[in-house]
């Protein structure tokens, strides 16, 4: 897969983080540089080690031959994966779920782990897919890094500064970039129509 589509899958797949940041910053009363140091190192580490996890199985999958044609079943992969994201944070734009407000003086980790982890599962598959195609590893360490931070800086700023009616669209933006993304991949690698 080319760089510019790592990084609009890694981007979409964020955006649910963005949301979750965005709802935690909603419910500060202000937010220090240690909380934000800690919210991007714990995201930026979870999505690392989920990517790894699932890069690390499909690729040795893939090299020791388990896999008859590696590339086309990532690309495949892939495209499913997605779809399904895609899938699911219409549902979850759809459904505006209750929030309990509640102003807290400090934001903990256990606050927003539950989401970032559910997220870190899709990126374990978005790492399968590039395990299974071979993409280069040091591409995706920097946009999973650099994409992460700026999600985290993101929504904690806008949750503090407009509250969190902005996590529906942010849904809405990652479908449309994950499916855009998907469809990219399926219409030129795996149907090869364009």
């Amino acid at each position: 897969m080319s760089w510019l589509e790592n990084l609009l899958m890694i981007a979409g797949i964020l955006l649910d983080v963005f949301a979750a940041m965005e709802i935690q910053g909603a419910m500060i009363a202000r937010i220090r540089k240690r909380t934000i140091v800690i919210a991007c190192t714990v995201v930026a580490g979870l999505e690392l080690i989920f990517y790894f996890i699932g890069f690390v199985i499909c690729r040795l999958l893939a090299i020791n031959g388990y896999v008859s044609d590696p590339m086309n079943y990532g690309e495949i992969v892939a495209v499913v994966v997605l779809a399904f994201l895609g899938i699911r944070l219409i549902a979850k734009a759809i459904k505006r779920e209750f929030i309990q407000e509640k102003r807290k003086d400090v934001l903990r980790v256990w606050d927003y782990i539950k989401i970032v982890v559910v997220s870190c599962i899709y990126t374990a598959a978005a790492g399968c897919a590039c395990g299974l195609v071979g993409t280069t590893i040091w591409q995706i360490i920097t946009i999973i890094l650099l994409i992460s931070v700026l999600m985290v800086l993101a929504g904690l700023y806008t949750g503090l500064h407009f509250g969190f009616e902005m996590k529906t669209v942010a849904y809405v933006a990652g479908a449309a970039l994950l499916w855009g993304v998907g469809a990219e991949i399926f219409l030129h690698r795996v149907i090869e129509i364009i």
